[in-house]
């Protein structure tokens, strides 16, 4: 049995069977195939021949894992009832539940892996006070269950097998989390899942039995990644910020701030900057704590904005040193903050560059007055 943490509820927006078969295309090894209501809910097919089958339950009204459960002695009795061809070639007898339920049986029923326990568990079964009165609840499917004969029974309860877990989501988000940040995971489960069904359900419209192998699919969604690959894009983590944000910085007056004012900036060019320092500054922190870059890369980003902003310091030094220290800054300032860099081969929002250079200059690792040196001196050693 396996018990999840994560909440419940969001594979309905998928449905349970299509979440499963999605889960199992991603899991098997490749040369297996997944079928979805052919032989059973779900099934596994190895290339060795054999087989498991899967029943898949929701279990957010009622609990299908209870001792008298409908849902469970229908599964019981209707894997007791398969043709024996396909009965020999069972590995597993799987009862899936979602969110997590148990119960007493169940629990038995999983740990009966020896003749011995599966046979204490049938003689319980056959007995009148197990059954309950005939016609009655359970009755007629624990009747139906027996009725297939000892070694057909034993088998089923020595192969059964339970499985629960809160999200069935959760898995298929752990098979593509070592790819894709965090905030990606959501829209590319929900595409692999609708892939999953969208193949099935044309196998069922063409006549075709509803098999698909699983390192097609994986193929498949491998190229879908490379297509619409959304962490190719570092997604803005805030909007622009309001006016009264902006106010409150510049009355701070940060050294990013006495840095640009150095320069006699419009007020326009000021709250761009402000705004783009507010909206840098708070991405950086996001991603990084979710993930979604490292560190080391904002690191070897500042290097190459240094580096750039030296270069066209003294191009402008060379170029244009007939102009008055504050319009060479704002000429500085504005061939820098134009610049585009992408971050882990990753395009940055527009304003990502600009918010950088200003959180360099408020450390005074760089300035825009030609004697910002002496100005704003760094406070590294």
């Amino acid at each position: 049995m396996k018990l999840k943490t994560s909440v419940p509820g969001q594979y309905l927006g998928y449905g349970l069977q299509p979440t499963r078969l999605c889960f199992h295309l991603m899991n098997e090894a490749s040369g297996s195939k997944i079928s979805l209501e052919h032989l059973d809910d779900v099934a596994i097919h190895h290339k060795s021949g054999t087989v498991i089958l899967e029943q898949s339950k929701s279990a957010l009204s009622g609990n299908p894992a209870s001792n008298k459960s409908a849902d469970l002695w229908k599964a019981l009795s209707n894997w007791a009832e398969l043709p024996r061809s396909l009965f020999d070639s069972v590995d597993l007898f799987r009862y899936y539940v979602t969110p997590f339920k148990s119960g007493d049986l169940v629990r038995e029923l999983n740990e009966a892996k020896d003749v011995g326990k599966a046979a204490t568990l049938l003689k319980r079964f056959k007995t009148k006070s197990f059954k309950g009165a005939p016609g009655i609840g359970a009755e007629p499917l624990i009747a139906k269950f027996l009725a297939a004969g000892d070694p057909v029974c034993l088998k089923v309860i020595e192969r059964f097998e339970l499985l629960s877990e809160n999200d069935p989501l959760e898995t298929i988000r752990g098979k593509l989390a070592a790819l894709l940040p965090e905030e990606n995971l959501d829209r590319f489960c929900e595409a692999a899942i609708g892939m999953a069904k969208a193949e099935v359900e044309g196998l069922i419209r063409k006549g075709k039995v509803p098999l698909i192998e699983t390192g097609g699919f994986r193929k498949k969604l491998r190229a879908f990644i490379r297509k619409y690959d959304f962490s190719n894009l570092l997604a803005p983590t805030t909007s622009a910020p309001a006016d009264h944000q902006i106010s409150d910085i510049l009355a701070r007056q940060p050294t990013f701030v006495q840095q640009l004012s150095a320069i006699d900036p419009s007020s326009r060019l000021m709250a761009i900057a402000v705004s783009d320092f507010l909206r840098a500054t708070a991405d950086k922190v996001t991603w990084a704590d979710a993930g979604s870059i490292l560190e080391t890369s904002l690191d070897e980003l500042d290097e190459s904005l240094v580096r750039h902003h030296r270069l066209t310091a003294d191009e402008l030094s060379d170029t244009h040193a007939e102009l008055e220290a504050a319009l060479r800054g704002r000429q500085l300032y504005r061939r820098c903050t134009e610049l585009q860099l992408p971050l882990e081969g990753r395009t940055l929002p527009a304003y990502f560059v600009s918010g950088e250079y200003n959180c360099l200059a408020d450390d005074r690792r760089l300035g825009w007055h030609p004697n910002y040196l002496s100005l704003f001196p760094s406070r590294s050693p």
